[in-house]
C-alpha cells in the first residue's frame, strides 16, 4: 500500500487527505488548530493544510524548506531529503522539526530561525514538563532536555 495521510473522522470514517507526498511522517496542529503540518521524510519541506471548522483539510501548499544535510562523496544518502521526521509546535506557531541536521526551527510563516545542533541526529520531540516549557528530544539512543523561554500550546487532550 502506498504511503498516504489521513484523517480520521467523528463519524468514525478514514478520510485520505493526500496520497502524493512520499514519505509523511511527523504531524502537528497549530496553536489554533487550523493547520496541519506534515514532514517528508525524504523531501525537503514540511507541508501545511488549513483545515475548515470540521477538521477537513484544504490545499496542500509548501510550509517550510529544509535544510538538507551536506553531501558527503562517494556516499549515497539512505533517505534522501532533510530526513525529516518529528514535529512540534510551540505556543506563538513556530515550528520545531526533527531532521538529520538537527532540529530546524521556523516562524509560523515558514521562515527559517535557525539549526539547534545535538550530537545525535534527533527523531522525535515535544514540549512538556511544567508549563510545557520545556523541549523533550530523542534519537538514536540519547534524549535531550533544553528548557526554552517559549511553551508549547496548551490543548485540552495533551
Amino acid at each position: 500500500m502506498p504511503s498516504a495521510l489521513y484523517r480520521w473522522t467523528a463519524k468514525q470514517e478514514l478520510v485520505r487527505i493526500a496520497a502524493d507526498i512520499p514519505r509523511p511522517n511527523g504531524v502537528a496542529l497549530s496553536p489554533d488548530e487550523r493547520t496541519l503540518y506534515v514532514a517528508n521524510t525524504s523531501g525537503e519541506w514540511v507541508f501545511a493544510f488549513e483545515l475548515d471548522r470540521k477538521g477537513g483539510a484544504g490545499e496542500r501548499r509548501d510550509f517550510a524548506k529544509l535544510a538538507l544535510p551536506p553531501e558527503v562523496p562517494n556516499q549515497v544518502r539512505a533517505i534522501g531529503g532533510a530526513g525529516a521526521d518529528g514535529l512540534a509546535i510551540d505556543e506563538k506557531g513556530r515550528l520545531y522539526v526533527a531532521t538529520t541536521v538537527g532540529v530546524q526551527v521556523f516562524s509560523s510563516a515558514g521562515a527559517p530561525l535557525g539549526i539547534i545542533v545535538l550530537p545525535k541526529p534527533p527523531q522525535n520531540l515535544a514540549f512538556s514538563g511544567p508549563g510545557r516549557g520545556t523541549l523533550f528530544v530523542v534519537g538514536r539512543g540519547a534524549v535531550y532536555r533544553i528548557d526554552t523561554l517559549t511553551h508549547g500550546p496548551r490543548r485540552s487532550g495533551k
